[in-house]
């Protein structure tokens, strides 16, 4: 198992999470809608908007930052805006380690469960966020953008599915379906 420490990140540490965020922005730019690669391509604008909107932490294996996580919480549910791993840590189960604090995280709070949007394409993330148990419960943008009372419309990018991990004993589709979610 992965440990990491995970650090509240400061004002003066966003420049070190907007170069872990374009260390992969490459990985997007031939499926990201061209108005949205500026949320992966990420410059001091993004660097002080953010970091007045959510919750970043930066994650060290020893002395080394391997990433980044951003939570904010929307009712009863915490989302993910950001989780990305400096390239040169990915495939070394930080990821895991790294979800793991968003659901002590979520827990400490009272959370149902814990939300995140994600790019079909972006495969690597995907499948990580499956193995972790977070499930698709929507896959169209206006299920999406009205989820929870509209807490995502702000983050959408164009052809983004929905994911939830459950912290409940809810099935993840009940809560979409009772328009709960």
């Amino acid at each position: 198992m992965t440990t990491i420490r995970m650090i509240s990140a400061g004002e003066s540490d966003m420049s070190v999470i907007a170069k872990m965020i374009r260390s992969s922005a490459d990985w997007y730019a031939d499926f990201v809608s061209p108005d949205d690669l500026a949320e992966h391509y990420v410059d001091k604008d993004w660097q002080q908007r953010n970091y007045r909107l959510r919750d970043f932490y930066i994650g060290y294996d020893g002395r080394q930052a391997v990433g980044t996580i951003s939570l904010q919480y929307f009712g009863d549910y915490a989302y993910i805006g950001y989780l990305y791993l400096d390239t040169r840590f990915v495939g070394n189960g930080y990821g895991r380690a790294f979800l793991d604090f968003a659901v002590r995280q979520a827990r400490r709070r009272g959370m149902k469960g814990i939300v995140l949007i994600a790019h079909p394409e972006a495969t690597w993330a995907v499948k990580a966020y499956a193995r972790y148990g977070f499930e698709r419960i929507a896959q169209d943008k206006s299920t999406i953008l009205t989820w929870n009372q509209g807490a995502l419309k702000p983050y959408y990018e164009e052809g983004l599915d929905l994911y939830l991990y459950s912290l409940t004993a809810r099935p993840a589709q009940a809560l979409v379906l009772a328009g709960r979610g």
